[in-house]
């Protein structure tokens, strides 16, 4: 990329049905577990989002090697491979079809962005990776909700935005 923040980072994006449906039942799938992956779309078409890849939760991977280090469990938290992350950036960007968002689920808890989450994507008012972020509630075994949320510029927040579910 140019160094300009690319559209779908300001958030107000649109997925389709389908690829929203793959993401609630990767979610119910790892259920305890957090789930977690990518959702892609032309870069033609900024707000559309149009494929999902399921990655590992390698929380407990972390958590056996180290859980000083990494204290919690699939169940409280996920881990992407930041590598395999750089990758897909890298080569969505380079296909044509732009890495736009990392979901993931919360399990028997809101849809919400939490501090840890926060805190793994930003630093110092900088946007870790140039995308926005699902989360999936999962409650007693059941979708309950999702939100989109999206960086504040300067600041290591983040905010809801608009995601329209389209057939």
């Amino acid at each position: 990329m140019s160094g300009e923040t690319p559209p779908w980072v300001k958030g107000a994006l649109r997925i389709e049905a389908a690829v929203l449906r793959q993401v609630e039942a990767d979610a119910l799938a790892c259920y305890p577990s957090e789930a977690c992956g990518f959702l892609f779309g032309p870069a033609d078409d900024p707000p559309l989002l149009d494929e999902m890849r399921r990655e590992d939760n390698e929380a407990d991977k972390y958590h056996r090697l180290d859980p000083e280090t990494f204290p919690r469990t699939s169940k409280m938290y996920f881990k992407i491979n930041e590598l395999r992350a750089v990758r897909a950036l890298e080569e969505g960007a380079a296909s044509g079809r732009p890495l736009k968002v990392i979901y993931h689920s919360h399990c028997d808890a809101g849809a919400y962005f939490s501090q840890e989450d926060a805190a793994t994507f930003a630093s110092g008012g900088t946007l870790m990776w140039p995308c926005a972020f699902l989360v999936v509630s999962v409650i007693d075994g059941e979708v309950r909700d999702r939100k989109l949320h999206v960086h504040v510029p300067g600041t290591n927040g983040f905010r809801e935005s608009p995601l329209t579910v389209i057939e």
